[in-house]
């Protein structure tokens, strides 16, 4: 990815799956883990608040690999 290209945005809506806009779908935990892993530069917002979850997010994508393998 580009340094000029802005970050993907994803939003949350409450606890539900991750949802990414620009694609028109959900995004699972492990596609926004390749997401990070491919250097691309990502944002992740509550849909409801517009906080910025982007740390909880990765947090969880973290614990689920270790969990798996």
């Amino acid at each position: 990815m580009a340094k000029s290209d802005p970050p993907v945005t994803i939003k949350r809506y409450g606890e539900r799956r991750p949802c990414n806009p620009g694609a028109g779908r959900y995004a699972s935990l492990d596609e926004l883990g390749a997401k990070v892993e491919d250097e691309e530069e990502l944002v992740v917002y509550h849909a409801a608040t517009g906080d910025d979850i982007t740390q909880f997010v990765l947090k969880q994508i973290i614990v689920e690999r270790a969990r798996h393998g």
